[in-house]
């Protein structure tokens, strides 16, 4: 049997390619059960869900300690023979839960930047110390380290490992076709579809997805021009009280919306003027790949990940320095312009799911096999 652990069935992301994976090695043939922390939420159609736990603790650092704990018994009770941790939050409780799980093997998928080493970004000290601490104890752990970006191959930490042949990169992915056939009929903010150009930003409400500095941007370009913003997203801190006042203090509170999260963005990103995509540091950011499978024009930080092969260099997509809330602005004010705005056009078309399909069947092969 085959885990993919993640931490709740929520709307990232992660979880979305958790869910992928999962169907795909599924699919394949492979027994095949998704493992979370918390109950709830869409999970894969054939695809077994079981939660560790019977709903939420205090805090987030509490419900990982009771999953560790939990997916300890429920390891020794099944012995899958292959974990997969399908994003970096999850990497603490699968290591911890799975000490003395000698018969299962444990593959990370690395699915953000750990060293997060850009100029302005908001690294944290005692946090990336204890990052690059947990980055070294899975790199020692893993049967296999999967990286979403070619960007993450250069982390420090993970070298002994690519010298020992125990690091692939297996890039995201998505089925555009599929994508499109979920935009649907329906405009799904009344915002959309009127005189006034409407800019889409997706992410948790969380600093390295550098909203603070897109509401600077927002503000700059709305001294030129008209325009709204919706961002979809939300935290379990108060990320999202600090944004309103924030917008207020900027004096654009009347042109922001923050509606929370979607179960689906494909209507929300077919509709907006612009998608932007702001963020200090990404691994491969599935969302980027959401937008151009719809034809959304975009703006991108150059630190995003993958961000820069995905747009090809500014070719299909503008790329910007996170750092620089008016080179933002100008982005932007381009993008929402019919005349100037560049879309990604067919350049989704390079990034399909086979590639991915392909990747995890061959590793999962291999490791089964030894």
């Amino acid at each position: 049997m085959i885990c993919i652990y993640v931490h709740a069935l929520v709307a990232t992301g992660v979880v979305r390619n958790a869910r992928l994976i999962a169907a795909g090695l599924a699919a394949q043939g492979h027994k095949v059960q998704l493992v979370t922390a918390l109950p709830g939420g869409e999970g894969v159609a054939g695809v077994v869900h079981h939660a560790l736990l019977p709903g939420a603790g205090r805090s987030r650092l509490s419900e990982k300690l009771r999953a560790a704990w939990a997916l300890r018994g429920y390891l020794r009770a099944t012995r899958p023979a292959l974990l997969i941790s399908a994003g970096n939050h999850g990497h603490g409780t699968v290591w911890a839960g799975s000490r003395g799980a000698r018969a299962t093997q444990r593959i990370y998928r690395i699915s953000n930047d750990i060293m997060r080493a850009i100029p302005g970004a908001p690294s944290g000290g005692m946090k990336r110390w204890s990052r690059t601490a947990m980055a070294r104890l899975i790199a020692a752990d893993a049967a296999h380290l999967v990286l979403v970006s070619p960007t993450l191959a250069d982390t420090p930490v993970f070298q002994a490992a690519a010298r020992a042949g125990r690091v692939t990169v297996i890039a995201n992915g998505i089925d555009a076709p599929t994508a499109r056939q979920h935009i649907g009929d329906m405009a799904p903010h009344p915002w959309f579809g009127g005189p006034v150009p409407v800019i889409l930003a997706i992410g948790r409400l969380a600093p390295q997805k550098n909203f603070a500095t897109l509401l600077a941007a927002f503000a700059d370009l709305r001294t030129t021009r008209p325009a709204r913003l919706i961002i979809l997203g939300e935290s379990r801190d108060d990320a999202c009280t600090r944004l309103r006042a924030q917008a207020t203090a900027l004096g654009i509170a009347e042109y922001l919306a923050l509606p929370g999260t979607v179960a689906n963005v494909f209507p929300w990103l077919a509709s907006c003027d612009a998608f932007v995509l702001p963020s200090w540091w990404e691994g491969s950011a599935n969302v980027l790949l959401e937008a151009m499978a719809v034809e959304a024009p975009c703006v991108a930080s150059r630190s995003a990940g993958n961000a820069a092969h995905l747009l090809d260099g500014g070719r299909h997509g503008l790329l910007v320095d996170p750092a620089d809330p008016r080179a933002m602005a100008d982005a932007l004010a381009r993008q929402i312009s019919p005349a100037t705005r560049l879309r990604p056009g067919d350049r989704i078309d390079a990034f399909g799911l086979e590639a991915v399909s392909d990747g995890w069947r061959a590793l999962v092969q291999r490791l089964l096999a030894g």
